[in-house]
């Protein structure tokens, strides 16, 4: 990697923190999405960023390959839609965006991977787009971290999920215990087992998930 290579990537590597700063507004951390949608990519290489390849590999794991072109998976916190990339590469033909960077949106757009987009947030509050039981597989990969989807989203999540269907959440696994997560997430993912919500299929611990740093990712069935 020459000297100016490696200059840009740590221009935009610390770029893609300022999104993580506690204090924004969501509207603020979509804003930076938007700004950094026509080099993300280059900050989210494979050799880099483990994400993408084992999510869609835990996708894999929940359907088998005679029906992955008829599963209908939604990509929550699409981004420019690295995920969708490699659930295509599997056989994952039938699959639905959800991202609220419009400039993000556009990129994933031109992978030809997508048949619908929704540009909206995820919350604790219903999408105005999505009806309850919709989905075969809900999936989030790198949609969690400081000033992003919140812990209470999960329901949201389930929501939207068919019964028997799957909800697999994918992130850095420092971010359990930033303030917006520790003590929460896992309390909540606890409680809705508990209480007849989802069956836990899967807590993965991923080392080097991103550079240096570790990933889990979360399988989760409804009930």
């Amino acid at each position: 990697m020459s000297g100016n290579e490696v200059d840009n990537e740590k221009v935009i590597c610390d770029r893609v923190k300022t999104a993580y700063k506690a204090g924004q507004t969501k509207e603020e951390v979509r804003d930076i999405y938007n700004g950094l949608a026509d080099i993300y990519d280059t900050y989210s290489q494979p050799d880099q960023y483990q994400g993408p390849v084992q999510t869609a590999i835990e996708c894999c794991e929940v359907i088998p390959e005679a029906n992955r072109e008829g599963a209908l998976v939604l990509d929550v916190a699409a981004g420019t839609g690295l995920l969708g990339k490699e659930l295509q590469l599997r056989g994952f033909r039938n699959l639905h965006a959800l991202e609220p960077s419009t400039k993000m949106l556009e990129k994933a757009n031109t992978r030809n991977i997508y048949k619908k987009f929704i540009n909206e947030f995820i919350s604790e509050e219903a999408l105005v787009q999505v009806a309850a039981d919709t989905y075969d597989i809900v999936a989030s990969c790198g949609g969690m971290g400081q000033g992003h989807i919140p812990a209470g989203a999960v329901w949201e999540m389930l929501r939207i999920t068919r019964k028997g269907g799957f909800i697999i959440l994918a992130m850095r696994e420092e971010y359990l215990r930033h303030p917006q997560y520790d003590g929460i997430l896992e309390v909540l993912m606890e409680n809705m087992e508990e209480t007849g919500k989802w069956k836990t299929i899967k807590k993965r611990i991923i080392a080097k998930w991103f550079m240096k740093m570790d990933g889990v990712v979360f399988v989760f069935e409804k009930a």
